[in-house]
């Protein structure tokens, strides 16, 4: 009650200091380093639709648009990703509940150090000098944009610059590509799978049948790891999994479906393209609809036009159509990492072995600035490998006869801008095709479409040649047999083009069956999802828009209810029994996996899942290794499965599979009848399930009311097409969720859709900060696409330059 007054009173003051700060929709606004006019019409629900002379205009305006309504997150995704909070949030427990009391120790400074020992803004520098001209300026276009929304609003800037007190720093090319790298980071799972099977494969050292059936990929060989090295794998797996995973950058959790239908399985005549990234559903939205159009002009060629979503701190549209192609994107989730023991010289502590040579490391040292404290010193030694990741733990474990460095395709210098932007501009598959020969990291599943009629499906990205068996723990650094040799050439990565079913569809899955020549993972998704996206797209031959949008929506999941049915027998000698546990028994073997927020039987299974698990796995690995398991849901649900469908498996030894499943459900009906009271009727799935849009805000009690949404009743769960995530670690709060519903209509553009789960807004108070979030929980849509003819009438910004160009 206090907290709640507290935060009404403060809201005046600051909505008072928030008004200055929204967003400019009518009138003229001066930005210098145009070379003509920019005209902004403003749609319903505040989508701006840019028209400019030239691509450097279109890409200042972007800038400046993208900054007036979103610089605050730009800023604080910028500083994380390049290993700044520290800056601005002082030395301070890293500001997310740890996953263990060891990691509470763990600061900013730690967090700020742990993501420069991984690169990504040296990677994003680096990449900036591999760019065509043409790119590097359209990246300066957008700086100058940026900064010149910056230097106008130094007295007016967004609330959290004011509750935070600081200002941001001028946007450079290099931030852009920082950002663009941070994703390739929060979509791989290499590095944290490998270090939390460092861990497990020194727990279970003696058990080892029960560590391979735990494994996604049965490894063959004998399980090979010194202690010092498992020890320090493990503390690095604890402080990913304490903060990232309570984070607004968790790591792993990143998925996202896609698909497309040919012009025969359409009732439209032409393809329809479906995308729904799988993101931390997080305050401001990860995207930022538009519509972006240049004019042609001698140097570029044809104009550029194209609707869609883009990412604030980086020029083009990530995904949405142009005039006659429209692409989706989904994490491919390849193996795009390694990790290696580096044998270290017992005298000499940076001189590691390499082949039969000792060879002296690389070192850098960062500064790291901290807010109102004393600027720390910490050196990042590199091998051939890359960085010594090991140098985390700082020498907690002794003197190190080992150290573990990370390989990593998103260390290489790259051109995924060049990839992107030449998506947004091609026109026929080969010019697709071409682009995407540009990717680096993350590996990507690319759907597309043409209004040509053509469908296909591309995979994006480096993918490393191993001459050697996959493994999951660290390989021998000094032994030349365990390096990459090169990586799959882009005209063999898996391909489809216009296949004979009439679509394609991706959800995280595994790409290629056995007959592929090439190893490309061992980390993807559960199979659950993908299985049901085509189950139902093999309902019936042609499909509507209507009919895609219910795809998206849909919330049953097969992983339930396979699941049951192995369980099934249990569960009628559990019903048999009769009273308590009859009921529930009997509601989970009648279930059809529905999970709708009304559902009962959702959230018996749920419940009950949960409590399978922890049965199953915690008192072999303890609470804290258990978490670090199943928090890499991608690599953890399956083998579960597969132990739960034996009951011969070794986890059954000493406590018979039947017995375990009774003792969980006891368990289920005790834990619910003290969550959602004693009356089962009431135990529906929405009272459990609920989603809270959180803004970084949320953590404060007095602020959170103003900056975050919710908890709202939600559906579906982290299997279902229409996903519904929620971490075990913590369960049942929905994180992870479609961050935008895109529908592409390759018939008629105006009857495409698109949808976020908030709005285009970063400031609090606007009304386009929250405004889309029932038209996306009732599961209906914008529209993006309108004729040049019917926008006239709308607010229009006018951006106009200086007598010369800057």
């Amino acid at each position: 009650m206090f907290i709640a007054l507290l935060s009404h009173l403060f809201r005046p003051l600051l909505r008072y200091w928030a008004r200055k700060a929204t967003a400019t929709t009518r009138g003229a606004i001066l930005v210098p380093a145009l070379g003509d006019k920019v005209k902004v019409f403003w749609g319903p629900y505040a989508i701006p639709h840019l028209f400019a002379a030239d691509e450097h205009d279109l890409f200042v305006a972007q800038g400046y648009l993208h900054a007036q309504e979103r610089l605050w997150q730009m800023d604080i995704n910028r500083r994380f990703v390049s290993g700044r909070l520290a800056e601005v949030l002082g030395k301070s427990p890293v500001p997310w509940r740890e996953l263990s009391i060891r990691f509470q120790e763990r600061t900013t400074v730690d967090l700020d150090f742990f993501i420069r020992l991984m690169g990504i803004r040296r990677a994003a520098c680096a990449s900036l000098k591999l760019l065509p001209e043409p790119l590097v300026n359209h990246l300066l276009a957008y700086s100058k944009g940026v900064n010149r929304y910056i230097e106008t609003h130094l007295e007016s800037l967004p609330l959290e610059f004011r509750l935070l007190r600081y200002e941001p720093e001028p946007w450079r090319p290099e931030d852009s590509l920082t950002i663009g790298k941070g994703f390739a980071f929060f979509l791989s799972t290499s590095l944290s799978t490998r270090l939390t099977w460092s861990a497990l494969t020194d727990k279970l050292k003696d058990q080892e049948a029960k560590l391979r059936s735990l494994s996604p990929s049965y490894p063959t060989a004998e399980p090979s790891i010194t202690r010092v090295v498992a020890k320090e794998a493990r503390e690095i797996s604890g402080f990913i999994n304490g903060t990232f995973q309570q984070s607004d950058w968790p790591m792993g959790k990143q998925g996202s479906n896609n698909w497309v239908v040919a012009p025969w399985r359409s009732s439209t005549g032409n393809p329809i393209l479906c995308n729904d990234p799988h993101l931390r559903m997080t305050l401001p939205s990860v995207w930022y609809l538009m519509h972006l159009k240049a004019g042609p002009t001698r140097e570029e060629g044809d104009g550029m036009e194209v609707w869609g979503a883009s990412i604030p701190g980086s020029p083009y549209m990530q995904l949405g159509h142009n005039r006659q192609i429209a692409w989706g994107v989904t994490a491919a989730l390849c193996d795009d990492g390694e990790l290696y023991r580096e044998r270290i010289h017992s005298k000499e502590p940076d001189l590691y072995l390499a082949g039969e040579h000792w060879v002296k490391m690389e070192r850098e040292e960062e500064k790291i600035a901290i807010r109102g404290g004393t600027e720390v010193k910490r050196p990042i030694r590199f091998t051939r490998h890359g960085p010594v990741i090991s140098d985390f733990t700082q020498g907690k474990n002794g003197p190190a006869e080992e150290v573990l460095a990370f390989k990593w395709t998103a260390h290489e210098p790259s051109q995924e801008l060049r990839c992107l932007y030449g998506v947004n501009r091609a026109r026929n598959w080969n010019e697709f095709l071409e682009s995407l020969s540009y990717q680096t990291a993350p590996t990507l599943n690319y759907v597309y479409a043409d209004t040509d009629g053509n469908i296909g499906y591309s995979l994006a990205g480096k993918v490393p040649l191993r001459p050697y068996a996959p493994s999951l723990l660290p390989l021998p650094g000094w032994d030349g047999a365990c390096e990459w040799q090169g990586c799959i050439p882009p005209g063999e990565l898996p391909r489809l083009y216009n296949p004979p079913e009439g679509m394609i569809a991706t959800a995280n899955n595994r790409i290629a069956d056995e007959s592929y020549p090439y190893y490309l993972s061992d980390l993807f998704d559960p199979p659950y999802r993908i299985r049901r996206i085509r189950e139902l797209l093999s309902a019936k031959e042609k499909f509507s828009v209507e009919d895609m949008a219910d795809i998206q929506q849909d919330v049953v999941s097969v992983h339930a209810r396979e699941l049951i049915a192995v369980l099934k027998t249990e569960l009628e000698q559990i019903a048999r029994k009769g009273p308590p546990l009859k009921e529930v028994a009997e509601k989970l073997f009648q279930w059809d996996g529905d999970c709708s927020k009304s559902s009962l039987e959702a959230t018996l299974f749920h419940a009950f899942h949960q409590r399978l698990m922890v049965n199953l796995l915690a008192p072999d690995l303890g609470q804290e290794l258990y978490l670090a398991y199943i928090e890499i849901f991608n690599q953890s649900l399956v083998p579960i499965d597969r132990i739960l469908g034996n009951p011969q498996s070794p986890w059954f030894a000493s406590r018979p599979r039947g017995e375990m499943i009774e003792k969980s459900l006891r368990e289920t009906r005790k834990e619910l009848a003290g969550n959602l009271g004693a009356d089962m009727q009431e135990w529906r799935w929405g009272k459990l399930h609920t989603l809270t849009l959180r803004h970084p805000f949320d953590r404060n009690k007095i602020l959170a009311p103003l900056f975050s949404i919710g908890p709202l009743p939600s559906p579906g769960d982290g299997v279902t097409p229409n996903m519904g995530f929620y971490r075990h670690s913590n369960p049942y709060q929905y994180v992870v969720g479609p961050s935008l519903r895109m529908i592409v209509d390759l018939s008629n553009w105006r009857n495409s859709r698109f949808i976020l789960p908030s709005g285009q807004s970063g400031h609090c108070f606007s009304p386009h900060y929250r405004d889309q979030t029932e038209l996306w929980r009732r599961g209906e849509h914008i529209r993006l696409y309108h004729e040049e003819a019917n926008i006239e009438d709308w607010p229009l910004l006018i951006l106009t330059p200086a007598a010369d160009r800057t």
